[in-house]
């Protein structure tokens, strides 16, 4: 048996006191207890992490979201200061490029950054030393808030339809003292009303996570949004399915009771209930793919100004229709502006030469061919 993890204890010291838990409750410990959670103690993303998001692969993708921020100030008659939240921030890897570019066209930003995580935080406190950014809300509502990969994080259930009913799957302890799965007598009222409302009914033997805490998720993003909009970022599947995936060391799996406090765990949001929340809460809402969005803010030219391979292999994996471009999603929330249609979900505008766009740095096989280049020319020029 492999060695216990010091989440994994509390999970067993709890189901000897309880019985058996609800995968709702061992995700929210394995990713969020106060001390031995996976978020709490998560050192980065990227290289130093187990997954890579989107503004870690490139910096241009914060750059492009950019754009998208400037449009809108515009159209909210360009308020100072121009109030930004983001929802779990991660390295920073999005807010670094993202306000460097803002600052090019909006004099006066607030960026509140909003982050669970104290490891996660301290990271972010060195690396972003803009006096724009601060970790503290204040009452004032947002004009742009940002949520990128965070609702897949949100704890969920695991269910089994039974004929035409959901059945929990819970955590206990088998004969040989092994974390397994054990499917409730019951059918659960919570998630069948769930599936009622998104108008599904899962096939007989069908597995299925399902997020309840999506409700509440929008109702705060809600709260916060003033006149202006909110952008969702993230993986999603609609109706629920089981999408949980597991992520240690840059690798995926899907065996969810192992290393339970240090491997992430995520599951695709329900794009459909998360549209419709918003709409419930007098939000004009819609949707489209991440490579229609980067698209529509400039994503062509912005790969045809930087022709390294380094930068436009990383570049194409934002975009590419079979992975991040088209796996992710991205909700628009409008409040306060009927008419307006974001820019990241139509399009049509004439891009002016961007200016600035950050790079990343040559691999190695790059920055070998470079020196190589080099050393050519300087022999030619000498010869000549």
């Amino acid at each position: 048996m492999a060695e216990q993890t010091a989440v994994e204890a509390l999970i067993r010291e709890r189901i000897a006191r309880e019985g058996s838990l609800s995968f709702r409750d061992v995700m929210d410990t394995a990713l969020y207890h106060p001390t031995q959670g996976y978020y709490t103690r998560l050192r980065g993303f990227g290289p130093d992490g187990d997954f890579i998001t989107s503004p870690e692969r490139h910096p241009a993708f914060g750059f492009l979201l950019a754009r998208q921020a400037v449009e809108l100030w515009r159209a909210l008659g360009e308020p100072r200061p121009f109030r930004i939240l983001e929802l779990g921030a991660g390295s920073g890897a999005l807010a670094e490029p993202f306000l460097a570019a803002l600052h090019r066209d909006i004099p006066e930003v607030i960026y509140t950054i909003d982050e669970t995580s104290p490891s996660l935080r301290e990271i972010q406190q060195q690396r972003l030393t803009d006096p724009a950014i601060t970790w503290t809300d204040g009452d004032e509502p947002h004009h742009f808030i940002i949520a990128n990969e965070v609702a897949d994080a949100l704890p969920v259930y695991r269910a089994v339809a039974r004929g035409s009913h959901l059945h929990e799957l819970r955590v206990t302890l088998d004969a040989h003292d092994s974390l397994t799965w054990l499917e409730s007598a019951d059918p659960h009222p919570a998630l069948e009303a769930y599936m009622a409302q998104v108008h599904d009914t899962p096939p007989d033997g069908r597995e299925l996570n399902i997020c309840l805490e999506l409700d509440a998720f929008v109702d705060r993003l809600s709260a916060r949004l003033g006149q202006g909009m909110a952008m969702v970022l993230d993986y999603t599947a609609s109706p629920p399915r089981d999408s949980l995936l597991t992520y240690y060391r840059h690798t995926m799996g899907s065996d969810l009771l192992i290393r339970l406090g240090e491997q992430d765990i995520s599951a695709h949001v329900d794009l459909r209930t998360l549209v419709r929340l918003g709409i419930a809460r007098g939000l004009k809402t819609g949707a489209t793919a991440q490579r229609g969005l980067l698209l529509n803010l400039g994503f062509q030219q912005i790969l045809a100004a930087l022709p390294g391979p380094t930068d436009r292999q990383a570049l194409g994996e934002l975009v590419e229709g079979n992975g991040l471009g088209g796996q992710i999603a991205v909700v628009f929330f409008l409040r306060g502006l009927p008419d307006y249609r974001p820019v990241g979900a139509v399009g049509n505008v004439d891009w002016p030469e961007p200016v600035d766009i950050p790079k990343l740095a040559p691999s190695q096989e790059e920055q070998d061919f470079l020196n190589q280049w080099r050393e050519a020319f300087a022999t030619t020029a000498e010869d000549s």
